[in-house]
């Protein structure tokens, strides 16, 4: 049975849709950055954006937790369209977003789609960087990062470093020492400790798993 939609209730979504696309479009343009390059830098399946922006006469609109990990990604509050965003530019050089495929013959990376498609505040990236080679994650591997978990003394986590006069953000793997971040190389040979002051240095979640996959 085909259900009428209130055409007050088709008008705001509407409404709601073209303010997130030209909310998006105004990110692009001053930042740069695509479609793809923003969803990644937030922490967001690229298709999750690029589906919304493609057309789409339903009035689909994105999610508020969507909405919110693109405000936290580039520091442009959500709608506004006038100011000009305060990061432009990201580096992923430690790691990148791990987007797992769903492939029979790779049950277990199914699963780790599976496990941060439910968990949702888990996400999952491939470590380039050997800062947390000490405590057991390797480059290669596929570590599992909880946003809602609260990190403890001795935790590896997931971080971003702001520079605001360039305007650019970079996200770093370290191992959390109350107040700092440090690195965990094989050789011993610790980068200086960068202090969590929750501006300039942001943990973005912890590490809770490691997996290596086959490849």
């Amino acid at each position: 049975m085909n259900m009428a939609v209130h055409p007050a209730i088709s008008a705001r979504m509407t409404s709601l849709r073209d303010q997130q696309i030209a909310w998006l479009d105004h990110i692009k343009e001053l930042s740069g950055l695509t479609i793809t390059e923003i969803a990644r830098a937030s922490k967001l399946d690229p298709s999750t954006l690029t589906r919304f922006y493609g057309k789409d006469e339903s009035g689909h609109s994105l999610s508020a937790r969507s909405v919110k990990k693109i405000e936290d990604a580039t520091r442009v509050p959500a709608y506004e369209t006038k100011v000009k965003p305060v990061i432009q530019s990201f580096s992923e050089d430690e790691a990148q977003p791990f987007i797992a495929m769903d492939n029979p013959a790779d049950p277990i990376s199914s699963a780790l789609k599976l496990t941060a498609k439910e968990a949702q505040s888990v996400h999952l990236w491939t470590l380039k960087t050997a800062s947390l080679a000490a405590v057991g994650y390797l480059p290669g591997m596929v570590v599992a990062v909880d946003e809602k978990a609260v990190a403890r003394n001795g935790d590896a986590v997931c971080a971003q470093k702001y520079d605001y006069r360039r305007g650019t953000a970079e996200t770093i793997f370290r191992v959390y020492r109350t107040p700092y971040l440090l690195t965990a190389f094989m050789s011993g040979e610790p980068a200086p400790p960068e202090i969590v002051d929750d501006q300039n240095i942001v943990i973005m979640g912890t590490v809770v798993g490691g997996f290596r996959l086959r490849h």
